[in-house]
């Protein structure tokens, strides 16, 4: 509330007598502007007006739900007052209104005591107006204002009060929604027959979830997870990093002041579990998985790319505290034939988001072929962390084959995991699924229970991708050598956390 309070008070101090008000939030305009117009030296009052209501003062003329005939009466009458238009972007473009609203501005510039503020949330100012209307982004709220609201709300709800330090952390956790929002969670709160950290958890999740779906950037899919880490096979380094920040991604760490994890790009041989490690960030960390298809963003059926990526980077803060995944970060932002300026646009919009993004939301990259991307992309400061996911060595691939096992609800101990591991040298993870998957299904065909047989036999049906794609796999095992940091424990150079940034 502070930042939107100096900035209307700047354009106060300038006599710009339009200012429009870029926010959702009315009814948070409303109260924000009552309390400065009692702070103004005449105490001056506040008028507001809709397309169904007109103005509410009670000595304009009839006629005022007509937008010209609104802004006709307050040009004439001249009254001091803040006077709050709802819903007057919505007309502008018309050239009377436009007219009308040119005029106002000629009239009352050199005068401080009038002042029109259009509210309004997702329209554009008209560029033939841009002159005449000083333009404020209204952040959403902040931690004291959220905090403020909360308490108001409890008010109401003597009989479940929280503690101070629960509505401390609910206040953190709300952050990036709209009051509006933050009264239905409470409502939700204090309906709850136990009101837990998971309960209110899950309610403000769903509540981002559904934020980010009902919003035009429908290029952004939210990705619900129900594994957790230790369903994740070898990738200890990886997974030890992920761990040792679980504490460090939360509005308490940040208001610390503690270093936030910024993102991690992890590049390797396919069907090594890269996409599965952004899906383990998230449910690691409890919080909300978004998954960016640059496919959509430069398909233009959600306006032009820039404009849809813009609406993206937006919705991503609303729903922040969240992890941003994007899958194939070279399709869309890499040096690949046919690159247009679009990408090109997208790409430099794409590094300045990340310099000036919310600290609370993570950014977890995939890659196939790191080198069709920039060197300002991958370079120290952008990502925390380049880890490079290689084919599982022998304890991996028995790890993955005994949870592999375990989802299909079989015993690892009636398995010969020493063979089944020597036999699927060179194969990753996704193979080793799909042979022990494969075995399962033609067991229950031939009515006989499920053995090591059964996977051994699968398994000489599959040509591994260590095979097919030889050649290219030892391109991208050779960039990586020295210029990623293993996923995996024993693999490379042995790295030191304290080594990294």
């Amino acid at each position: 509330m502070a930042e939107v309070i100096k900035e209307i008070e700047k354009a106060i101090a300038g006599q710009y007598p339009i200012i429009y008000l870029n926010s959702a939030e009315e009814r948070r305009m409303i109260k924000l502007l009552h309390q400065l117009a009692e702070k103004q030296a005449d105490n001056i009052p506040v008028i507001t007006w809709s397309c169904t209501a007109g103005l509410d003062s009670n000595d304009a003329v009839e006629g005022t739900d007509n937008p010209a005939t609104a802004l006709q009466w307050i040009i004439e009458d001249g009254r001091p007052g803040f006077y709050i238009m709802k819903d007057l972007l919505d007309f502008t473009g018309q050239p009377k209104i436009d007219r009308l609203l040119r005029d106002l501005y000629e009239k009352f510039s050199r005068r401080d005591d009038l002042y029109i503020f259009i509210v309004s949330s997702d329209k554009l100012v008209p560029p033939s107006l841009n002159s005449e209307i000083f333009q404020i982004d209204v952040s959403p709220p902040g931690m004291e204002e959220m905090l403020a609201h909360l308490a108001e709300l409890q008010q109401g709800h003597a009989a479940r009060k929280l503690r101070d330090e629960a509505l401390k952390d609910i206040a953190l956790s709300l952050c990036g929604l709209t009051l509006n929002d933050a009264t239905h969670i409470m409502h939700q709160i204090n309906r709850c027959e136990r009101i837990t950290a998971t309960a209110v958890s899950g309610l403000i999740s769903e509540c981002k979830r559904r934020l980010v779906a009902s919003g035009a950037a429908t290029s952004l899919e939210y990705v619900p997870v129900n594994f957790d880490i230790d369903q994740v096979g070898g990738l200890g380094r990886l997974k030890e990093w992920i761990n040792i920040r679980k504490n460090l991604f939360t509005q308490k760490a940040q208001s610390s002041g503690m270093p936030i994890p910024r993102g991690i790009l992890i590049m390797g041989i396919s069907g090594c579990g890269k996409s599965m490690c952004a899906k383990v960030v998230a449910n690691t960390w409890n919080v909300p998985l978004f998954r960016l298809d640059m496919n959509l963003i430069f398909s233009q059926m959600h306006g032009s790319p820039e404009a849809a990526f813009h609406k993206v980077t937006q919705m991503m803060e609303s729903a922040a505290p969240a992890v941003l995944w994007i899958d194939e970060i070279e399709n869309g932002l890499g040096l690949l034939e046919g690159g247009n300026a679009n990408q090109s646009h997208i790409f430099s919009a794409f590094l300045t988001w990340m310099q000036e993004k919310s600290p609370l939301i993570f950014v977890a990259a995939t890659a196939n072929r790191i080198e069709s991307l920039p060197a300002e992309l991958i370079r120290k400061g952008r990502f925390d962390q380049v880890f490079f996911c290689d084919l599982p060595g022998d304890e991996e691939r028995a790890e993955i084959i005994k949870i592999h096992l375990k989802a299909n609800r079989q015993n690892p101990g009636d398995f010969d995991i020493a063979h089944l591991t020597k036999i699927t040298k060179e194969w990753n993870a996704a193979e080793i699924e799909q042979a022990i998957n494969g075995g399962r299904i033609d067991a229950s065909s031939q009515g006989h229970p499920f053995t090591t047989k059964d996977i051994a036999r699968h398994i000489d049906t599959i040509v591994p991708l260590s095979e097919t794609m030889k050649e290219q796999m030892k391109r991208i095992r050779d960039w990586a050598w020295d210029r990623a940091t293993p996923a995996s424990k024993g693999k490379g150079r042995e790295l030191s956390f304290n080594e990294e940034s």
